[in-house]
Formats: C-alpha cells, sequence, structure tokens
C-alpha cells in the first residue's frame, strides 16, 4: 500500500468515525474502537513512509559510481605537491590518483617500454618531447603548469664554508642527479659548463637517482654541497641553502604534463591537466616552493 492510498484511508476513516460518534454519541465502546483503528493505520502509515525513505537512501548508495582510477607518472620533485593537490581533484572529480614517482628520465622509459599510464608530468621538457617523437604524446598536448630554481645546498651548519659555485672547488664530495636522466641533474651540468667549471668538478660528483636522493646524500652530510631543485629544500630544517643560480645564467626550469595517447581516461586526464593550471593547485605549488610557470 502506497503512501497516497494509506493517507485517503486515513482520511475516510477519521470521517467514519467523526460521524458515527455524532450519531452515536452514548456508545462509549464503539467510538473507542474507531478511534484505535484510525491510531493504528496512522501508525502504518509513518511506519512505511520510513521505510520508503531508508529503500530510497539505499538505492541512492548503490546507485553512485565508483571513482576513476588515473594513473599519473610524475617526477619526484612533485611528490608533497601532487599528494595535497591530488586530494582535492579526487573530491571534485570523482576520482582516484595512481601516483607513480621517479625520476623524469626513468619515467620516460617505463613509458616506452609499456607502463600503462594516463598522465606523465616531467620535470623538464626533453623527455616528454622525446615521448613526442616516439608518438605516445600528441605534438600539441603538453603545456607548462611549473617552474623551478637550483640552488646549492649544505649540511646543516656548512661545515666546508662553501658560499657559492668558485666554493665548490673546497669540496671533497659533491651530489646532484644523473644528467642522462634526472633534470636537476642536467640543469646542474649545464649551469656549470656555462660557467666553466664543470670539468673540474665532474670527478668529485656523485650522482643520485633522483632529487630526494640527493638531498638524503646532503642532510646526512655524506657530501659537502649538493645542486638541487629549490622546491626539495622547502621546509627543511637539516640543510641549508647557500646560493640560487641566477636567471641570466641558467635557461628557465619548466615543469611539463601531457596525457598519453593509449589513455583510457582522456576526459578525467584533461580534467588534471586543467586542475594544474588552477589557482588552486598554483597555489599549492607555490607553497611546495615552485615557481609560476614560465612562458619563456
Amino acid at each position: 500500500m502506497n503512501y497516497l492510498t494509506k493517507k485517503n484511508m486515513q482520511q475516510k476513516l477519521s470521517s467514519m468515525t467523526t460521524w458515527y460518534c455524532r450519531r452515536k454519541t452514548g456508545n462509549l465502546t464503539l467510538f473507542l474502537f474507531f478511534s484505535m483503528l484510525l491510531a493504528i493505520v496512522l501508525l502504518g502509515g509513518c511506519t512505511g513512509s520510513k521505510k520508503d525513505q531508508k529503500e530510497t537512501t539505499k538505492k541512492s548508495k548503490k546507485s553512485a559510481s565508483p571513482p576513476i582510477e588515473l594513473h599519473v607518472s610524475a617526477a619526484t620533485t612533485l611528490k608533497d605537491a601532487f599528494e595535497r593537490l591530488g586530494s582535492s581533484f579526487e573530491k571534485e572529480n570523482n576520482a582516484k590518483l595512481v601516483f607513480n614517482f621517479a625520476a623524469s628520465g626513468v619515467l620516460q622509459k617505463q613509458i616506452e617500454g609499456g607502463a600503462s599510464e594516463d598522465v606523465f608530468a616531467s620535470a623538464s621538457p626533453k623527455q616528454v618531447d622525446a615521448l613526442v617523437a616516439s608518438d605516445f604524446i600528441a605534438a600539441d598536448a603538453p603545456s607548462v603548469f611549473a617552474g623551478n630554481s637550483l640552488v646549492i645546498i649544505v649540511p646543516k651548519g656548512n661545515p666546508s664554508g662553501i658560499e657559492g659555485p668558485d666554493d665548490l672547488s673546497k669540496a671533497k664530495r659533491l651530489t646532484t642527479g644523473n644528467p642522462e636522466t634526472a633534470p636537476h641533474g642536467t640543469k646542474a651540468k649545464e649551469w656549470l659548463e656555462g660557467l666553466g667549471l664543470w670539468n673540474t668538478l665532474q670527478p668529485k660528483f656523485v650522482f643520485a637517482e633522483n632529487a630526494a636522493q640527493t638531498l638524503d646524500y646532503v642532510s646526512r652530510g655524506e657530501v659537502d654541497a649538493g645542486l638541487n631543485f629549490a622546491n626539495e629544500a622547502n621546509g627543511r630544517n637539516d640543510i641549508e641553502v647557500v646560493y640560487t643560480a641566477p636567471k641570466n645564467e641558467i635557461k628557465p626550469i619548466k615543469y611539463v604534463v601531457a596525457p598519453l595517447k593509449d589513455s583510457k581516461q582522456s576526459a578525467v586526464a584533461k580534467k588534471f591537466i586543467d586542475f594544474l593550471a588552477s589557482s588552486k593547485a598554483q597555489k599549492i605549488l607555490v607553497e611546495n616552493g615552485f615557481l609560476k610557470a614560465s612562458k619563456e
């Protein structure tokens, strides 16, 4: 019996009770009987209504679609920022982001080797350009979403007294990323070559696999200094930034993102890439030590 039918019955019973009581005002027993019957119907109507509401709630929960998984390969330097902004994106888009963090060159090789990814966020255009050339990414798909700076970092207290590039010769051991696979290592090599220091300093370098490992070598005092991207030093109290490479001595550091051609979640991939350009995502990136995207 649906709600409208019950309501009609309740109205009829109420009318019948009133009419009968007017006719039989002296018959207390029948009056009580009809009153009880009316109360039962009313109570039953309320119970039925609650049951209907519960059934509707259950059906709405069952009909809610599960979150769509989006696989994102991203440079190690993006880890903290992407995990922060990713939670906002997931809530707003019924999505589940599955991150794969590594050096950009390593991620490039994984994708070329058949890794199933939807989005690639690189710390350099070089790796994205290579994937465009090998037809993994459309030529018009990449976009710049952030920038960075190259800095010299030293262990807390700066025991070797390194203050700038000319002091790097004092060091016994230095570190940066592998120039072949890690963009911060590529930039470090380019900068030191421009200053005429690379050939002299190269034998001192212990190359790390990624920016996080470079930071670890310095924070543990295993090297005297390191060259890394500025965001990696953001909020750290176990290392010191002693020098930032001037803009006129180094080409802009660009973070580039693009969807993979074979992605089965192209619509969600586009939403994520658009989200990276939003004011909310840009604010998080800046708070994590990145620069706004350079168009140069």
